[in-house]
């Protein structure tokens, strides 16, 4: 997925467009300065624009440029001397979204033989967190399970779903270890998935998501939340996934007779929290 440029839009302050993670200011920029180099806007071996100007660009102070510069010269990325400026050192390429990948983020039935699930944890739950309340009617209680997803063993998504227990239990022992949840979803719970809702939005990683992920702090991802009800309007699966953005490649297609619908898209309304509403995309 290409995440566009990471300049501030003109007009939006980079300290006011911040991500509410508790990832300090000079770690954000960092990262967006990175991403930039990565990107190739700067290549190896050019001068950075001043550091007087990077601040005016974003928004922020001098010390917080100084700081961000001062960690990408760290971990080698930058050099930086007194009268001859900030200079790049290197352009680290960002990881090719092989087929592999792409079957591995995009196809909910696809665990191939590159891509490997570890389970961090699962608990019996309640009810869902309040970062995935729905409007629909939960499930009696949820089987919570976290993972990470590798591929050809680069950790690309940490993920946290929870599943209606009583389906859950239908699974066989160990199978969300060998099989992604979607897929035993649709082959093992004898339910009917009556409406899937999906919904893509930016984050930041914070320390302990960057620990998990293996990328830097405050490295841009990719939030996807996910709901499927079943013909009673309960919701039997909801889910937070965390995309690194480095790594991220999201296809979609629709064929005949929906090709010119681009499916159904959630149209935001003031009413929305007591009833979902759903409009189609203009054609």
């Amino acid at each position: 997925m290409d995440l566009g440029p990471t300049n501030p839009p003109q007009g939006v302050r980079f300290a006011e467009a911040a991500e509410p993670s508790g990832v300090a200011l000079y770690a954000r920029l960092a990262a967006a300065l990175r991403i930039r180099v990565q990107q190739g806007e700067w290549k190896a071996g050019e001068r950075l624009p001043t550091m007087e100007r990077i601040a005016g660009e974003y928004g922020v102070a001098g010390i917080t440029v100084r700081q961000a510069v001062q960690r990408l010269v760290a971990e080698g990325t930058l050099s930086s001397a007194r009268g001859r400026g900030t200079h790049v050192l290197r352009n680290p390429s960002l990881p090719a979204a092989s087929d592999g990948l792409r079957s591995a983020i995009n196809d909910p039935r696809v665990l191939g033989p590159d891509h490997a699930i570890r389970i961090l944890s699962r608990e019996e739950v309640a009810a869902l967190p309040p970062t995935l309340a729905h409007a629909h009617q939960p499930a009696p209680g949820y089987m919570r399970v976290r993972k990470l997803h590798d591929y050809r063993a680069t950790t690309f998504a940490l993920m946290d779903i929870y599943v209606a227990s009583d389906i859950y239990r239908r699974f066989p022992a160990g199978a969300d270890e060998r099989n992604k949840l979607s897929l035993l979803l649709r082959d093992r719970s004898g339910v009917t998935i009556a409406e899937s809702r999906e919904e893509l939005t930016i984050a930041a990683a914070d320390a302990h998501t960057a620990e998990l992920l293996r990328c830097s702090i405050a490295a841009p991802l990719v939030r996807v939340r996910r709901w499927r009800t079943d013909a009673a309007g309960v919701v039997i699966y909801a889910c937070v996934v965390l995309y690194r953005g480095d790594l991220f490649v999201w296809e979609h297609t629709e064929r005949l007779p929906k090709a010119d619908h681009f499916s159904e898209h959630v149209v935001p309304t003031p009413h929305l929290l007591a009833t979902p509403r759903r409009g189609k995309a203009p054609r």
